[in-house]
């Protein structure tokens, strides 16, 4: 009976896919019921068919309920889909559980959320693909939903909202899809669309105050830092998080386009919201490309920096407050580094298994700063690191590959004109010493006395703090 299903099931999707086959090279035609506990997939290529089809997520493979060749032959499925054998044309239809968020050998997070009305799930565990999409190919994925479903993901547009195109980032690079019904709005800031998607949950939401702070967070970190590199940018709003913050959990993902995941608390006030960093932290993710995770120090390390930065540019901060949250970080950096003597690198490595992130963090930001600041003292304000992002993201950001931290540093220090990212990495990213900011201190007029920061020195001196926490000119 099993057999029987599923065959009348791939006659039904080639049909689908017969009316539009011309469209793509990989056309997708995936439905689901209702409850939205699986999703039934049909694949059909138009033209030369791959070796064989992987997934993200190591758990693809327990999620798989079958595949099965357009015979209605069973599939062989052992970490892969074979599919070399078919023939130019031919189709293969798939069965995905997604009732649960399976962590059987993919440690890196749950890869399913459901609510009352819609299910959130990792495009790792149920989208089969080859490992690499030749450039000229062109992929469809087409939803089939129960009425009044909607469908949210990083995944580009067309003229139908049902059917996305998959941009060709590479295949271990994770993504979201949300299905079911759900709060969905699309906000412009500056040259940019913020697409945006909160799940329901108990109590409900407050969807248009939660689609404010979005876009007002999103205004201040391209206003502060300059527009924000992407044209399109997908947000997930999961609520139902127990904690006593209001955004517990955030990350950016960057397959198939770049996501805003975030975790909330709505039984938080909104006034909350807006006095968090968690969202602008984030958001600063976006001027850098994906970064090897072997580098988080960098990355994170520039986000912790503009988390502080940006907020004290459009006064939801002040200039005290703003240094004094900086430096309170790089006093439990410093501490973290020094009980643990670990070198950066090594303690970046060793944050991924769960241990303390305190240096990875704020050794990072603390290179941020002192890069900063001596590129302003150069030029005499004509450069910041404001700039090198912009020119960076203008000139040379590819957006489809993974850099590492050393080549963006490297292309930070060419726009700029002479060494001085690449000397801090080289001094600190393979040392137990946290980066020492006494001259940088000493730059800015700051005093730091145990937990007191104060402001001391010439009017040089306070022109450099403000020029780092005022709005830019531009």
């Amino acid at each position: 009976m099993k057999k029987f299903k599923l065959v009348g099931l791939m006659y039904a999707c080639v049909y689908l896919f017969a009316s539009s086959a011309a469209y793509a090279d990989y056309h997708y035609h995936v439905s689901t019921d209702a409850d939205l506990k699986k999703l039934d997939v049909n694949l059909c290529f138009k033209g030369e068919v791959p070796k064989e089809l992987v997934a993200e997520s190591l758990d693809a493979s327990v999620a798989l309920m079958g595949a099965w060749y357009g015979s209605g032959e069973e599939i062989n499925v052992s970490g892969v889909i074979p599919t070399e054998q078919l023939p130019s044309g031919a189709c293969i239809v798939y069965q995905v559980d997604i009732s649960r968020g399976i962590q059987r050998h993919d440690m890196t997070g749950p890869k399913v959320y459901r609510s009352s009305g819609a299910t959130g799930v990792s495009n790792g565990l149920w989208f089969w693909r080859p490992e690499v999409f030749d450039k000229n190919r062109k992929v469809l994925v087409e939803f089939h939903l129960p009425k009044d479903f909607m469908v949210a993901t990083s995944w580009l547009s067309t003229e139908n909202e049902y059917v996305l195109e998959v941009p060709k980032t590479p295949h271990d690079w994770p993504s979201w899809i949300v299905l079911g019904r759900f709060f969905k709005k699309e906000i412009t800031v500056g040259g940019m669309q913020l697409h945006l998607a909160i799940l329901d949950g108990s109590p409900q939401p407050d969807v248009d105050a939660l689609a404010y702070w979005i876009e007002s967070e999103a205004g201040y970190v391209d206003e502060a830092i300059g527009p924000i590199p992407f044209s399109m940018v997908q947000v997930f709003v999961f609520p139902n998080a127990r904690a006593r913050q209001p955004v517990p959990i955030a990350y950016v993902t960057r397959g198939g386009g770049p996501t805003l995941h975030m975790m909330i608390n709505q039984r938080r006030s909104m006034e909350e919201f807006h006095a968090d960093w968690t969202a602008t932290h984030e958001l600063s993710h976006l001027y850098l490309p994906f970064i090897e995770p072997e580098d988080a120090w960098f990355y994170e390390g520039f986000a912790s920096y503009y988390q502080y930065v940006v907020r004290a540019r459009t006064g939801a901060i002040d200039q005290l407050n703003a240094w004094s949250n900086l430096i309170y970080g790089f006093h439990r950096g410093s501490r973290e580094a020094e009980a643990r003597e670990l070198t950066l690198l090594e303690a970046t490595e060793k944050m991924y298994a769960g241990e303390p992130f305190m240096q990875v963090y704020w050794a990072g930001a603390a290179m941020m700063l002192i890069a900063d600041v001596q590129i302003r003292e150069e030029t005499d304000g004509v450069w910041s690191l404001d700039r090198v992002v912009r020119e960076f993201n203008a000139c040379c950001m590819d957006k489809t590959r993974a850099w590492s931290a050393q080549e963006v540093i490297f292309k930070f220090d060419e726009i700029y004109g002479r060494p001085i990212f690449l000397p801090l990495m080289r001094r600190y990213a393979d040392s137990n010493n946290f980066p020492d900011l006494t001259d940088t201190f000493s730059s800015l007029g700051l005093s730091v006395i145990g937990s007191k920061v104060s402001f001391f020195g010439s009017a040089d001196q306070g022109s450099l703090r403000n020029q780092i926490m005022s709005m830019p000119e531009r």
